[in-house]
């Protein structure tokens, strides 16, 4: 019975050490997943079809006002719309993400986030919000996205 209770203590700090542990390890996939979005739309803006291929998992599927288009679809699509808008004189300086929450689930991760950004059509100052819903797996140690969502949202 004596040794109970320093054995007890020494599992209850074992599980809170373990508890920190994973937490700061699903913080660290959070800021990393966020990274990997934001260099997404610094790719995209880029027209850097290359690194966004290497984001994307071979099963990637994208939803969108112009319907449901697998990999290479959507980064056709993206070179053609960015392409597009850069002939129309349709430039952005910036972005920020608000409204962020990422879930983690093991090797899945969920993340919402409206994505604000600023520039200028034609000389004339423009800002656009459009909300994601973007799916990431885990994948030999890298993640890779496999599903996005993007909703422009009008106020």
């Amino acid at each position: 019975m004596k040794y109970f209770l320093p054995l007890l203590l020494i599992c209850i700090c074992n599980i809170s050490l373990s508890q920190s542990q994973i937490q700061a390890s699903v913080n660290q996939s959070a800021t990393h997943l966020l990274s990997l979005e934001k260099k997404w739309l610094i790719a995209e803006f880029a027209l850097d079809t290359a690194y966004l291929s290497s984001l994307m998992d071979p099963t990637f599927i994208s939803i969108s006002d112009e319907g449901v288009h697998n990999k290479q679809q959507c980064l056709q699509s993206m070179y053609s719309n960015i392409s597009q808008r850069l002939k129309d004189s349709i430039i952005i300086d910036s972005f920020n993400f608000e409204n962020t929450v990422v879930n983690i689930y093991e090797n899945c991760a969920v993340i919402i986030l409206t994505v604000h950004t600023y520039g200028k059509n034609k000389s004339v100052i423009r800002d656009r919000k459009t909300r994601f819903y973007d799916v990431w797996i885990k994948r030999n140690g890298e993640w890779k996205a496999v599903s996005s969502q993007g909703i422009p949202i009008t106020e």
